[in-house]
């Protein structure tokens, strides 16, 4: 179950997700799992009211960015058992303080945001860029690379 805005049909069909709205995600998770950029619509969205529609004992996950979590109220959450646990690698101030709430609750794990900083990743960047250059210079624009991108790609020269 997935919200996206954007989706792609086929990536969706081929995995069977069900595409639902944001009430449905939060009332129907066991698991959530924040994938989404910060903006002033997403600032907070995860918050009293949005926890309050979530079943009781739901498990939050967010690896995309701090302020997309109110901090205060998710540690009101765990501490009740509204929220079964989280797991957190990003913060509404980093680097998290020594005295947040957050590292005095059992029921939360913390870590840095590094997932992309392992010898695979590093790898799998670089060869990446390389195969865009050398695309490039062969007269193949990367579509899947570039976004936001509103002029589009035409007239470009190597």
């Amino acid at each position: 179950m997935a919200l996206e805005p954007y989706p792609n049909q086929e990536f969706v069909k081929k995995w069977g997700i069900e595409l639902v709205d944001l009430d449905t995600i939060f009332s129907k998770s066991d698991f959530l799992s924040l994938h989404l950029p910060m903006s002033v619509e997403n600032r907070h969205i995860v918050n009293k009211h949005s926890i309050a529609k979530m079943k009781k004992g739901v498990m939050i996950v967010n690896t995309a960015r701090g302020p997309l979590i109110n901090e205060a109220d998710l540690c009101e959450a765990l501490k009740s058992g509204h929220v079964a646990a989280a797991g957190l690698d990003v913060f509404e101030v980093e680097p998290l303080p020594l005295d947040s709430p957050l590292l005095k609750l059992d029921n939360v794990l913390v870590s840095g945001h590094v997932a992309g900083l392992d010898d695979d990743s590093a790898y799998d960047t670089s060869k990446m860029c390389a195969d865009i250059i050398v695309g490039l210079h062969q007269g193949r624009w990367p579509d899947g690379c570039c976004q936001n991108l509103k002029a589009g790609h035409a007239g470009w020269k190597w």
